[in-house]
């Protein structure tokens, strides 16, 4: 539906099937990675400490700052970061289980890096790039009828 109101155009890339695989590699290690650090260890230790709210507040806003260093990293990315270090400790305390978080995490990443759009801050080319049309877009018989008569 985003899509249709919004006109995106999904444009395919010039990846090779070894780099799909790669990109696959970084966002499982890298998603297996954070939650066994910021969810398994983390959120345990803390709480032995403080309060499991606290804790996973503690552990979302240490996740969005690991971030920091990442290049064309904004106030919005580490939002996004501290928001999503919140669903994902709330799914480990829910479930009891890394592989909940771990799964969220990498579907969030892969599903950025696949559209090329930005994760952590970082810009990265993936299977597809969507793309915004030009405001005439709208205005031109080449636009969908449901864009038209809006």
């Amino acid at each position: 539906m985003f899509f249709l109101l919004f006109g995106l155009i999904i444009a395919p890339n010039t990846i090779t099937l070894s780099g799909q695989f790669n990109i696959f590699l970084i966002c499982i290690c890298t998603a297996f990675l954070e939650e066994i650090v910021f969810r398994y260890y983390l959120i345990p230790g803390l709480s032995r400490f403080l309060n499991k709210k606290k804790s996973v507040i503690i552990s979302a806003v240490l996740f969005a700052a690991c971030h920091l260093g990442n290049s064309h990293f904004t106030i919005t990315a580490f939002v996004s970061h501290f928001l999503g270090g919140i669903i994902y400790a709330y799914a480990y305390l829910h479930t009891k289980s890394i592989y909940y978080p771990v799964g969220l995490h990498f579907g969030w990443n892969y599903v950025q890096w696949l559209f090329s759009l930005p994760m952590s801050g970082t810009t990265k080319t993936g299977l597809y790039s969507l793309m915004l049309p030009t405001n005439d877009y709208y205005y031109t018989s080449n636009s969908p009828d449901l864009i038209r008569n809006i």
